[in-house]
């Protein structure tokens, strides 16, 4: 069987058409779309947001109308076209390029963004080859402005459909390094309002030359700015139907991993990595990380082994990023927060669908929602509040590389990172647990846990987790089935590790309080009973090195390690 094209990296829907990668269908969630007439849909970095823009670009621009057959052939839509199949002038805007790094000044941002505007406007005249002129060194409302105002005046019976990739990306840049910049550029006279305004003025009335508008992005950051200037578009990033229109659903990874020939080992590594993302409050269906899939699956199809790293260094986020979004206002609260999410293993708390930042408004709802935005944790339960919890393997080693920076800033922590990965290393190679657990005792005394009385053996599980997140060494798991119980942690090699050892371990936890009347070789035995059940599952038993530990807590700074 020759072998599949997997497109990582890549998000022109023509190239991955015309050279064969294999490529999801989503082309039916077109006619889905089509009853919003101006959309905006969010999603986080890597889920496909790019080539789903591409895709719907070469659906309906005029100009690929004899490209039709060659492009969509096979597809979902190829078979249900809709009445608007090519039938758009689509005026492209994809801001994902521009350099809008912490470092620039508002004015130096401002200016990127009109010379994007006038590159892109530019290369729209030429494609339709439209008697259209525009002048140079213009803001972008003004530049845009001349371009819809002489359209108008053309009188052309098919009208423009415009596409925006990243339209937030621009303030992005600005939130996570000048917040009064990023508030100048959506008030009042702002670059964004003003922009978003003269499409408004286009899409209305007698002035209507743009028939669809649709935006992608990362966070509904600049809504309060859109739905000011630009008060006519629906965000459809919750909605139940447009839940996988980016992401991958289990069904789709599945059939790549078989069309790959690989087999069922390769989807659950994964599943453990890239899985769990709920966008849906009303829809418990999850997705996965489209770019990140196909980068594991491309190191496999070509090399037959796991990559090295979970995520591609081009694409690897840092904890910085998580502290930005900490100091917007309120930090000391943000940071609780954050606190409570690693070592409990979920946080609690409303999703806000479009922010308000200012000085006033900015709560700790608001934070939560941006980290959900930003894929840094989702849904996973709702009743009375949001639960929110951490996604998958990949997102915990991103909160471990973010402790890992400030336990390096920070007194409390009396801990150093060199501590911490000496530890995993020795217990690697030597089976060790003892310094693991000292460091997570070490953790637990400095830190401030506001409810001790609720700390229990699965907040353990998220401790012990952190640590051994900062390494790509092992996959950590909490109520691991086995037999008719489950075991508290078990700690398993990942698919690119070195490690010899790997372990089962028994945790029990009491309070000070609690401990004096506690009996600790009973609660030993009870221990070392549970795991001689645990070792006779199948799963287990046959693990080569297995390390079997009965772990008693006695609060924080008092613990006790038995090896079975």
């Amino acid at each position: 069987m020759d072998k599949i094209k997997i497109p990582y990296g890549k998000s022109d829907f023509a190239v991955l058409r015309k050279e064969k990668y294999e490529y999801v269908d989503k082309t039916m969630y077109i006619e889905k779309l089509e009853n919003y007439i101006n959309a905006i849909y969010v999603r986080p970095r890597r889920f496909g947001k790019s080539l789903f823009t591409s895709m719907i670009s070469y659906y309906y621009d005029i100009y690929e109308k004899d490209n039709y057959e060659k492009l969509f052939k096979g597809l979902y839509i190829y078979d249900n076209p809709t009445e608007n199949k090519n039938n758009y002038y689509v005026l492209n805007f994809n801001f994902s390029g521009m350099n809008v790094s912490s470092t620039k000044t508002e004015n130096e941002i401002e200016s990127s963004f009109n010379k994007r505007v006038y590159t892109l406007c530019k290369e729209f005249i030429g494609k339709y080859n439209l008697d259209i002129q525009l002048e140079d060194n213009n803001s972008a409302s003004i530049t845009l402005l001349m371009l819809l105002s002489q359209f108008k005046n053309l009188k052309l019976e098919n009208k423009i459909y415009i596409i925006i990739d990243e339209y937030d990306h621009f303030t992005n840049g600005m939130l996570e390094g000048n917040v009064s910049g990023f508030f100048k550029s959506l008030g009042q006279g702002g670059f964004v309002r003003a922009f978003y305004e003269v499409i408004k003025e286009y899409t209305e009335g007698t002035n209507s030359v743009i028939d669809r508008f649709f935006a992608t992005g990362v966070a509904p950051l600049t809504l309060d700015s859109l739905t000011s200037g630009f008060n006519i578009a629906t965000n459809i990033s919750l909605l139940p139907e447009f839940v996988a229109m980016c992401g991958f659903t289990e069904e789709e990874v599945k059939k790549l991993v078989n069309e790959a020939g690989l087999n069922g080992d390769i989807y659950k590594e994964l599943e453990k990595n890239y899985d769990g993302y709920r966008f849906c409050l009303d829809s418990d269906e999850h997705t996965f990380n489209t770019t990140l899939v196909m980068y594991y699956l491309k190191n496999y199809v070509q090399f037959n082994k796991a990559p090295r790293d979970l995520v591609d260094s081009n694409l690897a986020t840092t904890g910085n990023k998580i502290e930005s979004f900490i100091n917007i206002m309120n930090p000391e609260k943000n940071y609780e927060k954050l606190v409570e999410l690693v070592t409990t293993g979920k946080t609690s708390g409303n999703l806000v669908r479009q922010f308000e930042l200012n000085s006033t408004r900015f709560s700790i709802d608001n934070f939560l929602s941006l980290l959900f935005y930003q894929g840094y944790i989702t849904i996973k339960d709702v009743s009375f509040d949001v639960d929110f919890c951490i996604p998958n393997y990949v997102s915990e080693n991103l909160y471990a590389s973010y402790f890992e920076d400030i336990i390096e800033n920070r007194d409390e922590y009396n801990v150093e990172v060199s501590q911490i990965r000496s530890a995993i290393k020795a217990f690697a190679t030597t089976g060790n647990i003892e310094e693991i657990t000292k460091i997570v005792s070490s953790f637990l005394t400095h830190q401030s846990v506001r409810d001790k009385e609720n700390f229990n053996e699965k907040t353990l599980k998220y401790v012990y987790s952190l640590f051994l997140s900062l390494s790509n060494k092992f996959y950590v798991y909490g109520e691991f089935p086995a037999l008719q119980g489950f075991v508290d942690i078990f700690i398993e090699k990942s698919a690119s590790s070195n490690a010899k050892y790997e372990a089962i371990i028994e945790l029990k936890y009491f309070s000070k309080e609690k401990a004096k009347g506690v009996n600790i070789d009973r609660l030993k035995l009870d221990g070392v009973e549970q795991m001689k059940r645990y070792i006779r599952d199948k799963r287990i038993e046959k693990r080569e090195n297995l390390k079997k530990f009965v772990i008693i807590f006695e609060g924080f700074e008092k613990y006790y390690i038995y090896e079975v």
